[in-house]
């Protein structure tokens, strides 16, 4: 795990600007710096860089963080990667125990295994005529075959002594997946095979998948098995050479095999990746996701294409957010995206595309068809089994508008009432209608009364916003974090609170705490709460009440104002409560006298920072 106090060094040696720039276009635009979003398409710039919050921010698509996080995003890179990269370009090294570093070491011989047998297998490929006829004859070009790497297999039993020569009898070979050991001997695990080498998002390689050439030879593709650097369940293959492709399309195809990918680029669709013999897991989805909103699923139309297709479904429904996308592409009996793209074109794969069901349709006609074998419901039975079938499917889903779309298209589709389906499911259908008589706006006026002005009217209340104290507390810290520092005796109060908000301030103020050296607590700000954040769910809570804070843009002044409000609004509270226990247990006028000149302070304290605060609002 790297060190808090580290992440806070790193962060204060980097200028945001600087490193987004170098992906970037940006340019200076009052406060901030602005660009195109580099994470979807846009002709108006919405995408903001804040050189002192050291924040980005993109109000189109809602992407926000530090410098490690965009580094994540824009590359793909984990959060250990995303650190060590930035920290190799200011000059730092990522503090490691003894452990960890034994454990980079052994990564660091397979990645140096595995590249090196993938130039073998590219070299092989060169002087073998059989192996070049076969790629010749499914149409891949001598471009393409470069840049995904391809390489062949020579059938020697062990091919790769001539590459490792004594390492070949280390254990890392095999570690590595290139060696196989049986009875005191060893021999390569992949022999006269069309090589697929698989990258990481960094471009190195960390496994092969490989194709006989032979008819019916069984298996028809051999892949390397999970090791310390290739896990099947989080790598899909294509993803290096795709990644800016998926940023600039805004979206990514996923198909079921290399050769897929592999024509699919090479037909224009450089967007397009694969799993790697296994099926969609949520971590391959949360992948795409973090490159892109929209992704399509292209499955072949059979049995075992609509099975694949479901469990891309379920892992899909875990992972996706209101905004995000998924489509669902079931391709004709007897085609796959490789044969359409050589048949048809470009355009006819697209026009495929343009067809492919919404991931809100396709749930509703999986979930029938798993619950009658085909697409028609024709009894209470019927009904019954896809309510069962869909309700898990709804739970797990965190995207809470999308999930009421889906259990209304659902009920409409079976033929059941919306209420029926609100009550089965579990899942809030119809939301609570509050009263409009008085709704209130956001900026402190009735909305009717706001609409007779033609915009919105400026808010006497600071701040109130119909939030709770605790979570407006949380907001306005957040503005300016070292007044997590200057507001530390109240917050310890936090330790053991209930509130959610009161919890993620206390945890805050500790992160900080021990991140920052003592005496540098003002350089404390809103990219070091994030990048201690990153990886805690509490993330999502903080960049919510930031999204909240850019539209309400408070000012410094009047934010410091609510912290001492909220405070002081709680110490009265408490001295209220304990003036009403002493008089009840018949303390000593001295002990009442006290807490009630106590009171009386608060309340004057209070009353003038309300006055202060209403005057500013005016004036401001």
């Amino acid at each position: 795990m790297i060190p808090e106090s580290f992440i806070t060094e790193l962060l204060s040696r980097l200028d945001i600007v600087e490193v987004i720039g170098q992906y970037v276009k940006l340019q200076h635009k009052g406060a901030n710096w602005m660009a195109c979003c580099p994470f979807h398409k846009e002709k108006t710039p919405s995408f903001a860089v804040n050189q002192s919050k050291q924040f980005y921010k993109c109000f189109g698509c809602g992407k926000s963080g530090t410098a490690i996080k965009f580094l994540m995003e824009f590359k793909g890179l984990t959060f250990p990667e995303a650190v060590e990269e930035l920290a190799r370009s200011v000059g730092m090294q990522v503090p490691v125990s003894a452990k960890a570093s034994r454990e980079e070491k052994v990564r660091l011989s397979l990645y140096d295994y595995t590249a090196k047998a993938a130039d073998f297998y590219a070299a092989s490929l060169a002087k073998n005529p059989r192996a070049q006829a076969y790629l010749k004859d499914r149409g891949i070009s001598e471009e393409t075959q470069k840049k995904f790497h391809l390489g062949f297999s020579p059938e020697g039993w062990q091919s790769l002594e001539s590459v490792f020569h004594a390492d070949y009898q280390k254990a890392a070979v095999v570690d590595a997946g290139l060696v196989i050991t049986k009875e005191n001997s060893r021999y390569d695990r992949f022999r006269g095979r069309v090589m697929y080498p698989i990258r990481n998002t960094r471009g190195q390689v960390i496994g092969f998948g490989a194709r006989t050439m032979v008819k019916d030879e069984d298996p028809k593709y051999l892949n390397s098995p999970d090791s310390a650097i290739y896990h099947k369940g989080l790598e899909l293959y294509g993803l290096y050479e795709a990644r800016e492709s998926i940023r600039q399309k805004g979206r990514a195809i996923v198909c079921e095999g290399y050769m897929d990918v592999i024509q699919m680029s090479q037909g224009g669709f450089t967007e397009t990746v694969a799993a790697l013999g296994t099926s969609i897991t949520a971590d391959h989805v949360k992948k795409l996701f973090t490159l892109t909103d929209d992704v399509y699923f292209s499955f072949d139309g059979d049995e075992a294409g609509f099975k694949a297709a479901n469990r891309a479904l379920v892992s899909t429904l875990s992972m996706i957010t209101n905004k995000q996308k998924a489509y669902f592409l079931m391709l004709p009996q007897g085609e796959d995206p490789d044969s359409i793209v050589k048949d048809q074109g470009a355009e006819g794969f697209e026009a495929q595309l343009a067809n492919a069901y919404p991931l809100s349709k396709f749930f509703v006609l999986d979930v029938i068809r798993q619950a009658t074998g085909n697409r028609f419901v024709k009894s209470q039975e019927d009904k019954a089994a896809c309510i069962e079938i869909a309700k898990p499917l709804l739970k797990s889903m965190k995207a809470d508008a999308l999930c009421r779309m889906i259990a209304e298209e659902l009920a409409l589709a079976i033929g059941v009432n919306v209420d029926q389906i609100a009550k089965l499911t579990e899942v809030s259908v119809v939301p609570r209608i509050q009263s409009t008589r008085r709704l209130m706006s956001g900026y402190g006026r009735d909305v009717k009364q706001s609409a007779k002005y033609g915009k919105p009217v400026k808010s006497i209340a600071v701040g109130k916003l119909q939030q709770t104290t605790a979570k407006r507390l949380l907001q306005c810290l957040l503005i300016h974090p070292s007044w997590f520092f200057e507001f530390a005796e109240p917050i310890t109060f936090f330790e053991n609170a209930t509130d959610l908000y009161e919890r993620l301030t206390f945890s805050i103020l500790q992160k900080l705490s021990s991140a920052l050296p003592e005496g540098n607590e003002s350089t404390a700000t809103l990219g070091t709460v994030l990048a201690l954040l990153e990886g805690d769910t509490a993330l999502s809570v903080v960049t919510d009440l930031i999204d909240e804070e850019e539209e309400l843009q408070t000012p410094e002044d009047l934010a410091y104002q609510e912290i001492q409000s909220i405070f002081i609004e709680r110490d009265l509270k408490d001295t209220g409560f304990a003036l009403n226990e002493a008089v009840a247990t018949g303390q000593p006028q001295e002990v009442v006298s006290r807490l009630l000149a106590r009171q009386n302070a608060l309340r004057d304290q209070l009353k003038a920072l309300r006055t202060q605060s209403v005057d500013e609002a005016f004036t401001s």
